[in-house]
């Protein structure tokens, strides 16, 4: 009777194990909501629209970031704090897209020898970008070719690269009214002021030219910098002349084609008169090394094909003024 008994409770109870394992398949239980993570949202960005008194644009700006005219044409996007990490901002009419890629990389071999094309990500459908690295900077040369070109010019640290940040704001850059007359029009006046972001001077540019900064210390003015440039170098207070001069000698001599240099001294203008100049004539043209005590000390490095290309590039020497 006994054994019966055990039987009969082993029974049922396999019954009741086999009712609920039927139940788990059929009708699964429901995990609750509380368990289940919930997608986090981004909170929005922090932008704020700010229209160019320079160019006819407007941009949205992150905290802490501002927007400056630099000269006609061009505009940057500064940090309050960072200094040394901003954005330049040319705006190009739309007959300068086919020279886009071309200007791109000769500014980018400008700043650097080191110069790669970007194999990053860029927020710009069509964009041609290289970057050049120097020291512990890098320096991203953007061509936007779509509806609205322009060029944009990023300097950056390579341990802290903002140049996402930057793209971020420079992807709402919008152009106002009429933008396509008005950027490719020339101004009134046949000379635009340059200031520099790189050295305490400013100088007029005559119309056609281009200036920026190549490296610390160093200034281009060209007009084509693979065939005719300007290089502008100030000097501090107590230099080593007899040194400036002989390295200035020994530029000039190594870019010589036959390794002969020529020394004079120069009696035109004012504030050039009286520098001692050292030239030679090189593969496709000429090199002059003006060394000038007077006025505004530095060291001009000028590059010309012809002999007409010269006074130019002495005439925006003239007008190069130290501002610290």
């Amino acid at each position: 009777m006994k054994q019966s008994s055990k039987l009969f409770t082993s029974i049922v109870a396999a019954v009741t194990l086999l009712s609920a394992c039927n139940e788990q398949t059929t009708a699964p239980a429901k995990q609750p909501v509380a368990n289940k993570e919930q997608p986090k949202e981004q909170a929005p960005l922090e932008l704020t629209s700010v229209e160019s008194t320079n160019q006819p644009f407007t941009i949205s700006l992150l905290p802490k970031f501002s927007l400056e005219a630099e000269e006609p044409g061009k505009d940057v996007v500064m940090h309050e704090s960072e200094q040394e990490q901003w954005m330049r901002i040319e705006l190009l009419s739309k007959d300068a897209t086919d020279q886009i890629e071309t200007y791109a990389k000769e500014r980018a071999m400008a700043v650097s020898e080191q110069t790669t094309p970007f194999e990053g990500t860029l927020l710009f459908e069509d964009a041609i970008a290289y970057e050049a690295h120097m020291d512990d900077s890098v320096v991203y040369i953007i061509g936007v070719t779509q509806d609205s070109p322009m060029f944009l010019t990023v300097f950056t640290k390579k341990e802290d690269n903002w140049l996402d940040t930057f793209m971020t704001m420079a992807k709402t850059i919008k152009r106002t009214a009429n933008t396509e007359n008005e950027t490719s029009e020339q101004p009134n006046e046949p000379f635009y002021t340059y200031k520099s972001s790189n050295q305490p001077f400013q100088a007029n540019i005559l119309n056609g030219y281009m200036a920026e900064a190549i490296e610390p210390g160093k200034d281009m003015i060209f007009l084509d910098e693979e065939k005719a440039s300007m290089t502008v170098e100030l000097i501090d207070e107590g230099a080593d002349w007899s040194l400036i001069a002989e390295q200035a000698e020994q530029y000039v001599k190594a870019s010589s084609k036959d390794g002969t240099v020529e020394k004079i001294t120069w009696t035109k203008g004012t504030r050039s008169n009286g520098a001692d100049v050292y030239k030679s004539a090189i593969e496709n043209g000429e090199i002059y090394v003006f060394v000038v005590k007077n006025g505004t000390p530095m060291r001009l490095t000028i590059f010309v094909q012809q002999a007409n290309e010269l006074d130019p590039f002495l005439q925006m020497a003239e007008t190069i003024e130290r501002i610290d």
